[in-house]
């Protein structure tokens, strides 16, 4: 591992997994977790576990909105999918009561009774 931080807190890093890994955080140092990789690799893999959860529960419902704008269907997909799994996650990993598409119902039927 090969690591550079410098007057600002920016640290460059360079590490070998199965192939060379080039981080850049001005969040982490070129301290090491527990297994021997660099924490700021550790960090990154946890986040994106959770960004590729979330787009794979987003992809069993998706919201059949067809338009030829992709700037319209990007504004759909976050309004809809993104927002509605982002919000679920935090349901669940609070209350576990209910799964996505009970959820969804729930919300679509609470937005669709409120006054």
């Amino acid at each position: 591992m090969v690591a550079q931080q410098n007057r600002r807190g920016v640290t460059v890093l360079k590490w070998r997994d199965r192939r060379d890994v080039l981080m850049l955080s001005t969040t982490h140092d070129d301290s090491r977790a527990d297994q021997g990789k660099p924490q700021v690799v550790k960090d990154y893999n946890k986040a994106k576990l959770f960004v590729d959860i979330s787009d794979q529960t987003a992809s069993y419902t998706p919201f059949l909105r067809k338009t030829s704008k992709r700037y319209l269907r990007l504004f759909f997909h976050l309004l809809t999918q993104t927002s509605l799994v982002n919000s679920w996650r935090l349901y669940y990993d609070n209350a576990q009561t209910m799964k996505f598409n009970e959820f969804k119902i729930e919300v679509i039927e609470s937005l669709l009774d409120s006054k």
